[in-house]
């Protein structure tokens, strides 16, 4: 849902309200603690690309192919100065990929299946398409949710905040997102993440055979969830 901030009131670390201007109409938030997310711009500016060749992107990152090579030969490029995805994950996965080129390789950045963790308390963590991707794309899915207060872990550990999401195809029974906000987020959504990559059915993890007492244990209840196939 597309959101406007048109105020914030209160006190950070007491009580936080922000006004949003929404499609379906005005709505107040309430919290406790407010996080600004200001971003971050590449430094490339002055420091002589346009005399070695090197094309920057109207943001100013380094423009590069899906090779991570840029408009000038035998120049690489990676991690954020180059657009990719602001994690130490990515900038690694980048390294790799214009290693193995210079090699002789021919490794690229299409498809990437990249996940996303903020290590907040509880922790976030997503991969995957979201329910508002898969509406944008026009991929008909079906949707499971599992609150974390049904995982058996989290009433031994006393954190059962967040919930457990899949998203699976309408048509077929590939895993096509995950997100979860609760204990070990980046850990579970890590094995749904090898699951996707392996192209398993959602039903390999259903019906597996997970280790008591896990917080991964989870994922059985959140697939028996998922509804029977469409025809």
């Amino acid at each position: 849902m597309r959101a406007r901030p048109l105020g914030v009131e209160g006190r950070n670390g007491k009580s936080v309200s922000v006004t949003v201007r929404t499609e379906p109409g005005y709505q107040t938030i309430e919290g406790s603690h407010l996080l600004v997310a200001a971003g971050r711009i590449p430094n490339t500016a002055d420091i002589g690309l346009d005399r070695a060749g090197i094309a920057v992107t109207a943001s100013g990152f380094v423009k590069v192919d899906d090779r991570l090579q840029t408009t000038a030969p035998d120049v690489w490029a990676i991690g954020e100065c180059a657009g990719s995805p602001q994690f130490t994950h990515v900038s690694v996965d980048d390294f790799r990929i214009v290693r193995d080129n210079m090699a002789g390789g021919d490794r690229n950045t299409k498809d990437r299946l990249i996940p996303h963790v903020v290590f907040t308390d509880p922790p976030l963590a997503r991969v995957g398409l979201s329910e508002g991707e898969a509406e944008r794309q026009g991929i008909p899915v079906r949707v499971a949710t599992l609150p974390m207060r049904r995982v058996l872990r989290t009433l031994a550990t006393d954190e059962s905040e967040g919930f457990m999401k899949v998203l699976v195809g309408a048509h077929d029974d590939r895993i096509l997102g995950f997100a979860m906000i609760g204990s070990e987020a980046g850990e579970v959504m890590t094995a749904v993440q090898t699951a996707m990559l392996a192209e398993l059915p959602y039903t390999k993890l259903r019906d597996a055979v997970f280790a008591h007492l896990t917080v991964g244990e989870g994922l059985g209840p959140l697939l028996e969830g998922v509804s029977a196939r469409s025809v």
